[in-house]
């Protein structure tokens, strides 16, 4: 480590030059240079299948642990207190053991907690905690413990995408028979059905706003949230879930595309419509004001 006035050197642990770390930093403990890298409005950076993948992947949204590692050491320093009201598989809580951050978890099913933990002693990680129930009165009894967060990471329901098909009528690939109509490879998160999409706005609402009393004045929230197509109709979910922030008072600081390079892709409405792949989630960026 190299010393100049209010700069240090860093290096990594194979002896390379992370960059200068400035001590009037109050957000995080990036070098200028990482600071650059992680101001890029795009992330196309590959995440090994890591950490049980094949055990965590029963949970067909579960985010990297790396992906969500670089995520907290963007927005926190050391020792500070992620909160994730929507764990599943604990990819922000593997995450934050990864960077020395303290987290806490909320989950509604038990078969992902189990999994979690199975993941922690496989991987000898330090286990975050992990509180079984609904974030909506889980959260309440947070609140009564004085629980504070430094920085909210999590990734929502995407409304019903882990419960609808992927496409109508049948699909075949040449020298096969045709098969049925392909549906979601996402495992059902939990027995929620929302009847309509303004239910789950709704939902997303009241759950929101009682993380923002969790969360520190001048402290940052992001939210992994996907678009998706249903019934012939492409729904923008981001838009809709970045209207339900900023109605809450946040501050949008960003939106965050992340370039999932390991995406696999299928020819959806071939020959007769257009229907996209989605190869991309959005990771919507907000802060709380003073």
């Amino acid at each position: 480590m190299k010393t100049n006035n209010d700069k240090i050197e860093l290096f990594d642990e194979n002896g390379v030059s992370r960059g200068f770390y400035s001590k009037k930093n109050r957000l995080n403990e990036l070098t200028g240079k990482e600071w650059v890298y992680w101001s890029k409005s795009v992330v196309n950076k590959p995440y090994p299948l890591n950490f049980q993948h094949k055990l965590r992947s029963k949970h067909g949204a579960q985010k990297p642990p790396d992906l969500c590692s670089d995520l907290i050491k963007v927005f926190t320093k050391k020792g500070e207190h992620v909160l994730d009201p929507f764990a599943g598989v604990g990819g922000t809580l593997i995450g934050a053991s990864l960077c020395n951050r303290n987290a806490l978890g909320i989950e509604i099913n038990q078969e992902w907690i189990d999994i979690y933990e199975e993941v922690c002693g496989k991987e000898n990680i330090k286990e975050q905690e992990m509180l079984l129930g609904n974030s909506n009165m889980v959260l309440d009894q947070l609140r009564n413990r004085d629980y504070k967060a430094d920085f909210i990471l999590t990734d929502i329901p995407y409304w019903n995408m882990d419960k609808v098909k992927k496409s109508n009528g049948k699909f075949i690939k040449v020298g096969e028979k045709a098969k049925e109509n392909r549906q979601s490879k996402l495992s059902p998160f939990n027995k929620k059905l929302y009847s309509t999409k303004q239910e789950w706005l709704d939902e997303m609402n009241t759950i929101f706003k009682k993380l923002l009393y969790l969360l520190k004045k001048s402290k940052y929230l992001a939210v992994f949230i996907g678009d998706m197509y249903n019934n012939g109709e492409y729904h923008f979910l981001t838009a809709d879930i970045a209207e339900v922030l900023k109605g809450l008072g946040l501050t949008m600081k960003a939106n965050i595309v992340w370039y999932d390079v390991s995406k696999s892709l299928h020819i959806y409405g071939y020959l007769y419509e257009y229907i996209p792949s989605f190869i991309h989630q959005n990771i919507l960026v907000f802060k709380k004001k003073n």
